[in-house]
């Protein structure tokens, strides 16, 4: 672990084992970064100080909501399907428009409410790390870019290596060069004052080592998005290169079984956002981690058994 993290926290709803990480290598590289996981079930609204990440409760699919210095980003956006659960989050929060929209790759569950977005909400850019011309099974990339030219959205392409601002934090693209497009997807670094996310889209196990022989440096983070809704274990080396405090799975309990037993054995405390939205609030110093709980939601709670 390439910093000293403490990790204090209140009684966690959803799960019994909340520890620190037991990565190795453990050294001092800044002031320590606590985490608080709330006990309540709640929203909270985005205040003018601070950086909040909301994981909007969709099934197997990607849509992640930021806020910062009174702007919007969209961090892909799920399935078409799921635009009336994204539009009425959006709606809850205050949304009138979307200064950012970054899709990390074209597949349908994470692209697939883009049109419907725009139609509703202007948008300041769309940013990509791919061409129009990608093609395959489930990939929306050209349908979804002529409507957005359509509706003159401004359209950006970044590539590994790219960086922009968001607020006050800073933005980093980390992409390998894989043939796969779950392994190409963009990951995104994310820092705001000493506090650090990394949303690693859905990038493979084979595409995790390559990032962390060649950009373990940045891959340190306090909040982590387990890539491609937690289907699979991690890349050993890669794991320990994010060393993270917290998880975030984009599924639910029944179909994310590799993934909890890969997290539980690092000792990593983790939520799903099928059970309800997830708020991560940042001050810079202290990350302190909400969920909202469905009625449905609840049941899952109450039936829950940690895997092993």
């Amino acid at each position: 672990m390439k910093k000293t993290k403490q990790l204090f926290r209140l009684l966690a709803l959803l799960l019994c084992l909340v520890t620190l990480p037991a990565f190795a290598g453990a050294e001092a590289a800044k002031a320590p970064v606590t985490l608080l996981i709330a006990e309540e079930s709640t929203l909270p609204l985005p205040q003018a100080e601070g950086f909040y990440l909301y994981v909007m409760p969709l099934l197997g699919a990607d849509c992640m909501l930021l806020h910062n210095e009174g702007q919007w980003m969209l961090v892909d956006m799920g399935k078409r399907g799921d635009y009336p659960t994204i539009k009425q989050h959006l709606d809850r929060l205050g949304v009138d428009k979307i200064d950012i929209a970054f899709n990390t790759h074209p597949h349908s569950d994470h692209i697939g409410a883009m049109r419907e977005i725009a139609d509703d909400y202007p948008v300041g850019r769309f940013i990509t790390v791919y061409s129009e011309k990608i093609t395959g099974p489930s990939i929306l990339q050209r349908p979804v870019l002529a409507h957005l030219q359509q509706a003159g959205v401004p359209i950006e392409r970044m590539d590994n290596g790219s960086e922009f601002t968001f607020g006050a934090a800073r933005v980093q693209v980390i992409k390998t060069g894989h043939n796969n497009v779950n392994g190409s997807s963009a990951v995104l670094k994310i820092t705001y004052k000493d506090t650090s996310f990394l949303l690693a889209a859905d990038i493979t196990r084979q595409a995790q080592n390559r990032l962390n022989i060649n950009d373990a440096a940045v891959l340190d983070a306090d909040v982590f998005k387990y890539p491609h809704h937690a289907q699979e274990k991690l890349d050993a080396g890669f794991t320990e290169a994010v060393s993270p405090l917290f998880a975030l799975i984009t599924h639910g309990s029944k179909n994310s079984a590799e993934g909890q037993k890969w997290l539980n054995r690092y000792g990593v405390p983790y939520k799903f956002a099928s059970w309800g939205i997830i708020t991560v609030v940042s001050d810079g110093q202290q990350i302190t981690v909400y969920q909202e709980l469905t009625e449905e939601g609840k049941g899952f709670a109450e039936r829950f058994v940690p895997q092993k």
